[in-house]
């Protein structure tokens, strides 16, 4: 007996599908999906004793004004952190250790160092073997110019101290004396050892130096260093002069 094809009109039987996981198990890969969400969590319920989110609001507060604008407007100061930069560097400028001149009394010393460079004017233009006046003026001139060029000089010394000035007006009284009473010494004419001026002028660098000490109440290194920088500041000055000589010597030429 042979196999028959089937005829037309005849139901096929359709396959039967497979069986659908159980609600809530994970589905196969290759089965159905799941589509029925899973538990949601329970939900918390309110206390009615919570307290409510706007309690502790201020109805009086004033949310128009700015209170850096007021605090500018009212003068309060500001409180700082630390140093900014800006003030770093005027740190640097403006040292803040120990002043150089505490005293600001200055008619005692600047009277008595005005007494003394003219004491230098007279010596000077007495011991001059010509143009008396020239010699006087002279000193006086020195007077003036090596007294500005000593503050100067007590200036630069701050930053190589780490000190400040102090009162400018006595230090410029006291350097006065000072450079008066190196200008008085170096007037004589003392002849020691040599016809020059090379023990006059270590005599007179002495009474500079001791004047210093005494005038300004110094350490003797503190007083050392402003008198290297004084020393230095003249230098600039003379080599300004020379310079100068050159150049007018070699535009004669």
């Amino acid at each position: 007996m042979t196999d028959q094809p089937p005829t037309p009109g005849h139901d096929d039987p359709k396959p039967t599908p497979p069986d659908a996981p159980a609600a809530g198990t994970p589905a196969d890969q290759d089965g159905p999906i799941d589509l029925e969400p899973l538990d949601q969590p329970a939900r918390g319920k309110p206390k009615i004793d919570a307290p409510g989110l706007i309690d502790d609001f201020d109805e009086d507060a004033d949310f128009e004004s700015d209170p850096e604008v007021e605090r500018v407007v009212r003068g309060i100061p500001v409180e700082k952190t630390g140093p900014s930069g800006v003030e770093q560097v005027k740190s640097v400028f403006k040292p803040t250790g120990e002043p150089l001149c505490e005293s600001v009394a200055w008619k005692v010393p600047g009277i008595t160092g005005a007494a003394i460079s003219l004491l230098a004017a007279v010596l000077a233009g007495v011991y001059a073997d010509h143009s008396n006046w020239a010699y006087v003026l002279r000193t006086i001139y020195w007077a003036v110019l090596h007294s500005a060029t000593g503050l100067g000089a007590l200036v630069l010394s701050t930053f190589l101290l780490g000190r400040r000035v102090g009162s400018f007006e006595g230090a410029a009284a006291r350097m006065l004396l000072a450079v008066s009473l190196y200008l008085a010494v170096y007037s004589l004419d003392l002849d020691i050892v040599s016809s020059g001026k090379l023990e006059e002028v270590i005599l007179a660098a002495a009474a500079y130096f001791g004047g210093l000490v005494v005038a300004f109440r110094l350490a003797p290194r503190d007083a050392a260093v402003i008198g290297a920088a004084h020393f230095g500041v003249v230098m600039l000055l003379v080599l300004g002069g020379m310079l100068h000589k050159v150049i007018l010597t070699g535009g004669a030429a």
